[in-house]
């Protein structure tokens, strides 16, 4: 027998989105939308759209439009753009909300209701496009911070400092056991593309005979990322002048990736002044570290040790970076009585119809 209902969770990322169903299926893709550059391209694919994977594998034949950067939507608050980039843009936030929903494949003629994470301090306009972006693939949406998703789905809603790290923002927010307001949260605009552009920029400048591309110094990131000290090297292999050879880029690596400690130490010094004395040391003591940046090798403990004149603090990392906002996002929509979700589904339908 069907579900009545089938409820979906979304972290809806700058470079990643995940999504999680009622249903049990679970997946995760770019956020990007491929249109091929020409009919030659068209018949080799033999699709009008692509996404996930095959954006990374076929994107010479692509035109390939990255909707969100820094945690917003790239056509409101982005560089200006005529009005068929910011379209191609919208179409491509809206098609790459209905991909992810498709992908948890939920029957037909059921009702979806869904949450979704955004960023902490996303506009009220930003709020708005996300919602249109997702009005087709959901029957009702509702729009949360991704830190108190990742914070919900793990029950640390209360006494719980959250650090997301993703690929456009660092967000800070502080949990106290209600939904958190916008003033008590700090966005921080670098992320991991930001780290993976000082890297490229650092690997050029070390070895300018060496050829890689900025996809290649984000997987070599992600294999090898650390900000700790270590008596390791990290040695990769790159192309000179068509040959492969090796490279120890331990200390561009390093340097790159440590960019980001500085200004979340600031971000948790910032978050913590603002509460009163009695719950600040509790808070420090519950920092939570999630997002694909939370992976760094040694981030926790570099944060704890830059946080010592402060008495301390204890960070951990979240279960898994790749799914714990979806997660989070889909245990708050099942939590939610289904009275509030047809009213929800109502006022969508009316805000349709105006």
């Amino acid at each position: 027998m069907e579900d009545r209902v089938i409820y979906i969770g979304m972290d809806l990322g700058s470079f990643k989105t995940s999504v999680a169903s009622s249903n049990g299926r679970r997946d995760e893709l770019y956020s990007a939308v491929g249109w091929p550059k020409d009919h030659v391209a068209r018949t080799m694919l033999g699709r009008e759209v692509i996404f996930g994977d095959d954006i990374m594998e076929q994107r010479l034949a692509l035109d390939v439009v990255r909707p969100f950067e820094k945690g917003v939507l790239k056509y409101n608050d982005g560089p200006d753009m005529s009005e068929e980039q910011l379209e191609r843009h919208k179409k491509a936030a809206k098609l790459l909300v209905e991909h992810a929903v498709t992908m948890t494949n939920p029957p037909e003629g059921v009702p979806v209701y869904g949450v979704i994470g955004a960023p902490s301090r996303a506009t009220i306009l930003n709020k708005r496009c996300i919602m249109e972006a997702a009005h087709d693939a959901m029957d009702a949406v509702v729009i949360v911070p991704e830190p108190f998703s990742v914070a919900y789905g793990m029950n640390r809603i209360n006494g719980t400092l959250v650090i997301d790290i993703g690929a456009g923002t660092v967000d800070i927010c502080p949990m106290y056991g209600t939904y958190p307001k916008e003033e008590d949260q700090v966005t921080i605009p670098i992320g991991g593309d930001a780290i993976d552009e000082r890297f490229l920029s650092l690997l050029e400048e070390a070895h300018p005979d060496a050829r890689l591309s900025l996809n290649m110094a984000r997987s070599i990131k992600e294999k090898h990322g650390f900000v700790h000290d270590v008596n390791e090297k990290a040695v990769v292999t790159l192309p000179v002048g068509g040959q492969p050879r090796q490279f120890d880029i331990t200390d561009q690596l390093k340097e790159a990736c440590r960019m980001i400690v500085d200004p979340i130490v600031e971000g948790v010094q910032e978050v913590i002044a603002r509460f009163d004395p009695e719950f600040q040391r509790p808070m420090l003591k519950n920092i939570l570290l999630g997002g694909g940046g939370s992976q760094l090798n040694g981030l926790d403990k570099l944060i704890e040790d830059s946080l010592e004149g402060y008495g301390g603090a204890n960070v951990t990392r979240v279960y898994d970076s790749v799914f714990a906002g979806a997660v989070g996002s889909l245990k708050m929509a099942m939590g939610m009585p289904n009275d509030y979700w047809e009213k929800i589904r109502h006022l969508d339908q009316q805000r349709a119809a105006a």
